[in-house]
């Protein structure tokens, strides 16, 4: 029975991430309660991992970076300045550090995809031993997601 929770709880996993079906769809097709469902989704963090699916770090980078040019056309448009203020000097290292933050973590929406690929490759060659690969690279993406707060 546990072993049988285990498989169901992983596939559940991937159609939430897939985001084709709602939670209470998914507990449907499964035959599992949607109470279940939630106490899955919660103590594995999909919500978590499906907003970094979709806003993956290229994504977020892009973003800086375009916020970072339009704050120095701001600056360079001022009539008569050319040099930004001390806050407009703060504002714009805060950036820049964000970006170069962002740049150097962990992409876990990379990660993730690569593993549900890894894992859907070795399925058909060690079922056993894919299903032991998905439950280390769930606990591996969680800790990552602590490590770095990718929530937000």
């Amino acid at each position: 029975m546990e072993k049988n929770n285990s498989n169901k709880r992983e596939i559940a996993q991937i159609l939430f991430l897939q985001g084709k079906l709602q939670k209470k769809d998914i507990a449907l097709k499964l035959d599992v309660s949607v109470q279940s469902i939630a106490r899955w989704a919660k103590e594995d963090n999909w919500d978590s991992l499906k907003k970094n699916l979709l806003t993956g770090k290229r994504q977020r980078l892009s973003e800086l970076y375009d916020e970072l040019a339009e704050f120095n056309r701001m600056i360079q448009e001022k009539e008569g300045y050319k040099i930004a203020n001390s806050k407009e000097a703060d504002a714009r290292r805060k950036l820049i550090n964000d970006i170069r933050d962002l740049e150097s973590r962990y992409n876990i929406a990379q990660t993730t995809q690569v593993a549900m690929d890894f894992c859907d490759f070795l399925k058909p060659l060690d079922s056993d031993l894919a299903q032991k690969v998905v439950e280390y690279f769930n606990a591996f993406i969680n800790e990552q997601i602590e490590k770095q707060k990718w929530q937000e």
